[in-house]
């Protein structure tokens, strides 16, 4: 039994909708096309708090016109009449909006298809009592650490989807997908201190996530700061736990997208081929991933995913692009186009890693010397995307020969993005992926902390 409209039914819909933009005689147009189910079971100390299940599903058209104009519309009735509206809405649209220098393009070459393994068909018979039993078992978990006043919540979501991408240049393109995910989050208290945190992990197969771990990492991870006082106000060796350089380098790989680059909202902008990074950052960008979220076939334009090395020896490579950058670039698309059914295609980054080196966060903290462990830093996506400036709340840890010195929290890390990339001497090779983004641990010497 299908939870969403039947493929024929959508194949027709779409077709409908290019026949009525080609009789208006304009130079082509594409639909994008997405559908789900979601499902979702969590507990709050306890007790249930989310036990619901959606469906939804939705169709958009791109008009493509003269002078670079473009216009969009979508719906979510499927029936011939609303399809032609939908179709004559984008028409409209297109011939209303602005002139660009740049002429959009549709993709008319070759897509392979290779199993990436991002359908697991398990996930599909996931029953509520599966969904409960999960969240009582992490919050059990949870609750073993005498530290531990509440689990605020346990919780797991499980879904799977489908795109059809078509177009006026002979493109008829499906893709499915499933996802699940989970996640705690507690409050501890020790010596009248309190803090709260989480983790969570997501994935695409039933079986991927071990939620008794995830517990009790999201334990650990509270407690590793938990009472934690400010160091005094100096310059600091710092390892990144792999989950906070992993939004660190997410961060950074925004810098890479081409309309950013173009627009003038990066700082990456004229620095192809120059060193804005230590040695030992090499940075990827790669669709093509087995079995990760942000892997797929093909993009929002219908173009095959690909694998692109963004920083090599910390050297700038490459940027992500879609169809309209890549031709003013005069470089092959890298596959990189995000939509919704509503929205004018643009780059994004799919499977965005940190290669890994040598070590590990314990091997890192093994060391005489003191070293500032970081597992969160608060306000990373305030980082100035133009000049770079950035100033973030610190948490985690003043470890001395392996050993634990002291929780740090209250603390400021503040600077410059491209310093600090250039201050990365070690990059472990303990690659781990937190959804679409994955990342090592890292040592970042001379780093400026402002404490007490």
């Amino acid at each position: 039994m299908r939870n969403f409209p039947k493929r024929d039914k959508v194949e027709s819909a779409a077709f409908k909708a290019l026949e009525t933009v080609k009789a208006k005689g304009l130079p082509g147009a594409d639909v994008y096309y997405t559908a789900g189910v979601g499902n979702e079971w969590g507990l709050r100390n306890g007790e249930s708090e989310i036990g619901r299940s959606g469906v939804s599903w939705r169709m958009g058209i791109r008009v493509l016109g003269p002078s670079g104009k473009q216009g969009v519309a979508d719906t979510s009735d499927l029936s011939k009449e609303a399809v032609v509206s939908m179709a004559e809405w984008a028409v409209a649209n297109c011939l209303a909006s602005g002139e660009d220098e740049e002429e959009a393009l549709l993709y008319s070459g070759p897509v392979s298809f290779v199993d990436l393994g991002l359908y697991d068909p398990a996930v599909r018979d996931i029953k509520p009592g599966q969904r409960r039993q999960i969240c009582e078992e992490m919050m059990e978990v949870a609750s073993r650490d005498r530290r531990v006043r509440s689990v605020r919540t346990a919780s797991w979501s499980d879904g799977w989807g489908e795109t059809f991408y078509t177009s006026t240049r002979g493109l008829s393109l499906w893709h499915s997908e499933t996802g699940v995910s989970c996640g705690v989050v507690v409050v501890m208290e020790e010596d009248g201190a309190y803090d709260m945190g989480g983790f969570g992990l997501e994935g695409c197969n039933a079986d991927e996530l071990d939620h008794r771990a995830i517990a009790q990492e999201a334990v650990g991870r509270v407690g590793v700061s938990l009472g934690g006082k400010a160091l005094p106000t100096g310059r600091y060796t710092v390892v990144l736990d792999p989950e906070v350089a992993a939004i660190l380098f997410e961060v950074t790989g925004e810098l890479f997208l081409s309309q950013n680059i173009h627009k003038n909202l990066s700082m990456l902008k004229g620095k192809m081929g120059e060193k804005i990074a230590s040695e030992a950052v090499t940075l990827i960008d790669d669709g093509t991933l087995y079995g990760k979220p942000g892997s797929a076939p093909f993009d929002g334009e219908g173009v095959p995913t690909t694998r692109t090395v963004l920083l090599s020896g910390g050297k700038v490579q490459a940027f992500l692009n879609d169809l309209k950058y890549a031709k003013k670039d005069g470089v092959a698309p890298t596959g990189n186009a995000v939509r919704s059914p509503g929205s004018i295609p643009e780059a994004g980054l799919s499977n965005l890693y940190l290669e890994g080196g040598s070590g590990s966060v314990r091997s890192f903290l093994e060391t005489p010397q003191k070293r500032l462990f970081i597992t969160d830093l608060m306000g990373i996506h305030t980082i100035d995307p133009v000049s770079g400036d950035y100033s973030l709340g610190a948490k985690g840890a003043l470890y001395k020969s392996g050993e634990p010195v002291q929780p740090v929290s209250g603390v400021t890390v503040a600077g410059n993005l491209l310093e600090l990339l250039m201050k990365i001497v070690a990059v472990g090779d303990d690659l781990r992926f937190f959804g679409d983004t994955g990342g090592c641990s890292v040592v970042i010497e001379d780093v400026p902390v402002a404490g007490s």
